[in-house]
């Protein structure tokens, strides 16, 4: 019984010693893990991401016939977007919006939009402040309410949450976290 006990002392006093020693260099690595672990897993890295760069994003709707009167002759809408984050946490959207009818040329929304951003728990969550727009092009098929309509909806989407993804540098997939209900227009 004392041999194992003996054993159990030395080995004890060998870890004692090898703490008294390294416990530094032990506090500096689990720091370093610590700090990779958040800067790769964390809410920074998307913000940094996002401030890198000035994006684009290019959406296609093609829109199915319709009840609402506002929106019966659209058929399809092409959205290409330039978007600038700051570090100020303030953003810039410029957005040109083609909006077809069946048969007629496409009337063309241009969009400028300025406003806040945060990052929270991987969502971009975006509070518009201004919007400005200009039209351009002629379609008897969308008269002054239904472009009413539409800019409604590009406001409503604009201050949806969408939850972020990294796919790579220069690839971002936005989630939009719940779908806009075109009935509470």
């Amino acid at each position: 019984m004392s041999l194992s006990s003996t054993n159990n002392n030395s080995i004890s006093l060998v870890m004692i010693n090898f703490l008294k020693r390294y416990w530094a260099l032990l506090l500096l690595l689990i720091s370093i893990v610590g700090s990779a672990w958040f800067y790769l897993s964390s809410d920074y890295k998307l913000a940094q991401m996002l401030m890198s760069r000035e994006w684009q994003s290019s959406t296609y709707s093609r829109i199915e016939p319709t009840l609402l009167d506002d929106l019966r002759m659209l058929r399809r809408v092409e959205q290409n977007s330039h978007m600038v984050y700051l570090p100020n946490h303030t953003y810039s959207r410029v957005t040109v919006m083609k909006l077809f009818s069946q048969d007629a040329e496409p009337i063309s929304l241009h969009i400028s939009e300025t406003g806040k951003w945060n990052i929270s728990g991987q969502y971009l969550i975006t509070k518009p402040l201004e919007f400005k727009e200009i039209t351009s092009g002629s379609n008897p098929d969308f008269n002054n309410q239904t472009l009413k309509v539409v800019k409604k909806i590009f406001q409503m989407d604009a201050e949806q949450s969408r939850k972020m993804e990294i796919i790579n540098d220069k690839t971002i997939l936005f989630t939009v976290a719940t779908p806009i209900d075109l009935f509470s227009i």
